[in-house]
């Protein structure tokens, strides 16, 4: 259930940095998307927090799908059978990865949509592009070295030596590397089977 509600997070983030946005907008031009932007500092300022806090929820979306490597704690060490006892958790395993996975895409697509809104479709291309890579880190962190989001603000110098970790040693890059492009994959299969839903 904590991790559900992680989820919840990055979405009202997002819901509120659009709404801000459309606060922001020239009634005569929204919806075309004609905006007046954050001009004010204090405008900018607020975005930026949101963004930032957006940017190290996000990857919770994506963490959710590894929770089916508990499937392992139940079961005896070196049991080569399905153990009786908790065989239904499979199912409940592989429902919430499926929950995480349909998250995982609507988030993303939500932030999109903003993105479109502010810099177009060139924006939308390196958004794309570059998430993905932020989103498989942080959940390299979360499972790997045990980071929580918010403990970037507790030990950053900490955070900073782990991350290094990912660009200088090649079994930590292999298992980034990986998770990049099945989180690519998975995005983009999934973009394209909730199409109707997660572009609404």
């Amino acid at each position: 259930m904590w991790n559900l509600f992680l989820l919840l997070i990055p979405f009202f983030l997002c819901y509120c940095l659009i709404k801000f946005w459309q606060a922001r907008l020239d009634r005569k031009s929204y919806p075309t998307g004609q905006a007046t932007k954050f001009r004010k500092i204090p405008d900018k300022l607020l975005a930026f927090i949101l963004g930032i806090l957006w940017l190290l929820f996000i990857p919770n979306s994506a963490y959710i799908m590894t929770e089916v490597r508990h499937l392992l704690d139940f079961c005896p060490i070196n049991s080569t059978r399905v153990c009786i006892d908790n065989a239904w958790m499979i199912m409940f395993f592989f429902t919430y990865a499926i929950v995480g996975w349909i998250f995982y895409v609507y988030l993303l697509n939500q932030m999109k949509f903003l993105v479109n809104i502010i810099w177009r479709q060139l924006g939308v291309k390196i958004y794309i592009i570059t998430i993905i890579p932020f989103i498989s880190l942080g959940v390299m962190l979360g499972l790997i070295n045990r980071w929580n989001s918010w403990e970037v603000f507790i030990t950053p110098y900490q955070l900073i030596n782990d991350i290094a970790k990912y660009f200088t040693n090649f079994i930590y890059f292999k298992n980034w590397l990986l998770f990049i492009i099945f989180l690519y994959l998975l995005y983009f299969g999934g973009n394209y089977l909730f199409k109707k839903k997660s572009t609404k």
